[in-house]
């Protein structure tokens, strides 16, 4: 690509990343279409690329005089891309997202890196205060009163290289937990691009349980998780292990220290006193001689 134009963002799409297949064929539910899903899906991935994200919006760009330079064939409402997208079957979208992510390793892509890592969190999406779908969940406040519900997903990306490129996202509703939808999200995406794909996973403290880590040990992946506090049972531990101690601001010797070229005594277990001069810290410290040098 020479220039960031719609057109030339096709042509790297199709050509390049080769899913000229996936824009005709998405996974297209509906029963007797009247559009064809290529401009649909088109419409909403240049939506995204110009953060106009409601389907009001995408209305508008496809009813505008730059239409055409978008390289959208013809011109719909926000109702039949609602139609579109809840029809829509995600293992299309799922299977295209892998073989752009395996392309880029087979180019060459990760070689900067020694390792290549699998980065899982859960997210959230969305906002009602009334359950609208069985993947609506409930959301409590302190009292365990409920104040909206919201849909829960748990989203997997490559991490360790440099690049942000996002594998798969698996919803979780009412009766279900972050922990299986991590697993069966991580089975999943390693199926998709084979074991050798991937060293290691990063996840939050939250996944460290004793079945997500069978379940990364079963697929030859070491687990890299971070303990926080809400893990009061896991997190002493290994904290107690790499603690290490910091530099203290003070001296163990009555000596001379330098602060751009001014000196200030310091005394044992008392932090260095004296003016500061512009913006510079204390710059070093002889530990040989009886007094030491200024640096400037």
């Amino acid at each position: 690509m020479s220039g960031p134009t719609p057109r030339r963002l096709l042509h790297f799409v199709t050509r390049r990343l080769r899913l000229q297949r996936y824009l005709r064929n998405p996974g297209d539910g509906r029963p007797q279409p009247q559009i064809l899903a290529e401009p649909l899906l088109w419409a909403l991935l240049v939506g995204q690329i110009l953060r106009q994200y409601s389907f009001h919006a995408v209305e508008a760009l496809v009813h505008s005089t730059a239409r055409k330079n978008l390289s959208l064939s013809c011109s719909f409402s926000d109702d039949t891309l609602g139609y579109f997208t809840e029809r829509l079957d995600p293992s299309p979208t799922r299977q295209a997202l892998l073989s752009v992510i395996g392309r880029a390793k087979r180019n060459k892509a990760f070689d900067g890196c020694r390792w290549i890592g699998l980065a899982i969190d859960g997210t959230g999406a969305g906002w009602r205060t009334e359950s609208g779908c069985p993947l609506c969940r409930p959301q409590r406040n302190a009292e365990k009163q409920i104040l909206g519900y919201q849909h829960s997903l748990v989203l997997i990306s490559v991490a360790g290289t440099g690049l942000s490129l996002p594998c798969d996202v698996e919803p979780y509703g009412p009766g279900d937990s972050e922990y299986a939808a991590g697993q069966r999200i991580l089975r999943r995406v390693i199926q998709g691009l084979g074991k050798r794909f991937a060293q290691y996973v990063v996840v939050d403290g939250k996944f460290a349980t004793a079945s997500f880590l069978h379940t990364a040990s079963e697929l030859g992946l070491a687990v890299v998780a971070r303990l926080k506090t809400t893990c009061p049972n896991y997190a002493p531990p290994p904290r107690n292990a790499f603690r290490l101690d910091l530099p203290r601001p003070c001296f163990p010797m009555d000596k001379i220290a330098w602060r751009s070229g001014r000196p200030t005594t310091s005394t044992p277990g008392i932090r260095c006193t004296g003016k500061r001069f512009a913006s510079s810290t204390i710059a070093s410290i002889s530990r040989t001689g009886r007094w030491s040098k200024p640096t400037g």
